[in-house]
């Protein structure tokens, strides 16, 4: 009986051992997956990154390519104003195209051609049109204006104002890096509001992209939100 005794708490502490690393090696496994970065390096791609987002951003979700209102309209869609485009630093969507992929993720940039460069639907009908479609003469087989749909509601109303001193490492989990950046968000009354922005970079063979949006609107319940919240913490 007591060489049973034995055996069982012999057993007991083996588990209990057993338990324990695999309770260390399992954690070890975890964090060993977010991937190492260089913080200085992170720090410039992203401010650079975020920069070079703000023209995107106007483009896909704000209030987008300015256009001519002339004859050759076809129903809602108008022909880019070409100057505007100069100052936009692209004249075709595929030029569009090429400085969304050196800004955006592969998955991210997808993501804007499925949802923005091509109409939306319901399996059935066309939900939302196309917000831009490329120009193309059948004769001459040349490519002609870029197509603005001039019913299309911005996703970004309000304009922002970045604090690059205050861009920051969070830290990485998996293949992401997250950094945070604060904000000053102006709406059309002229308010303003402080926030801050947290952007995901992912890196791919050519370097550092971003892999979320990197806007935010004015949101009229944030000063309610945070007096809610301070009191929760305050009690």
């Amino acid at each position: 009986m007591k060489k049973s005794l034995m055996k069982m708490s012999f057993k007991k502490k083996i588990v209990s051992v057993l338990l324990i690393v695999s309770f260390v090696f399992s954690s070890f496994i975890f964090t060993s997956c977010n991937r190492k970065y260089d913080e200085g390096e992170v720090l410039a791609a992203a401010e650079k990154l975020i920069k070079d987002a703000q023209m995107l951003n106007l483009v896909y979700y704000g209030s987008g390519i300015e256009w001519y209102d002339t004859e050759e309209e076809k129903g809602y869609y108008k022909i880019a104003n070409e100057e505007h485009l100069d100052s936009l630093g692209f004249k075709t969507i595929d030029e569009l195209k090429t400085i969304t992929e050196k800004t955006f993720s592969d998955e991210y940039s997808n993501l804007i051609y499925t949802t923005i460069l091509s109409p939306l639907t319901d399996g059935t009908a066309i939900v939302s049109p196309a917000r831009y479609y490329q120009g193309y003469d059948e004769e001459t087989k040349e490519l002609t204006d870029i197509m603005v749909y001039s019913n299309f509601t911005p996703m970004w109303r309000d304009s922002i104002t970045y604090d690059f001193s205050s861009l920051k490492v969070e830290g990485a989990k998996k293949e992401k890096v997250y950094v945070t950046i604060n904000v000053t968000v102006t709406n059309s009354r002229s308010e303003t509001q402080n926030t801050a922005i947290k952007v995901t970079l992912v890196e791919e063979e050519d370097g550092w992209k971003i892999d979320s949006p990197t806007y935010v609107n004015y949101n009229e319940y944030q000063d309610r939100y945070d007096e809610l919240n301070n009191q929760k913490f305050n009690k």
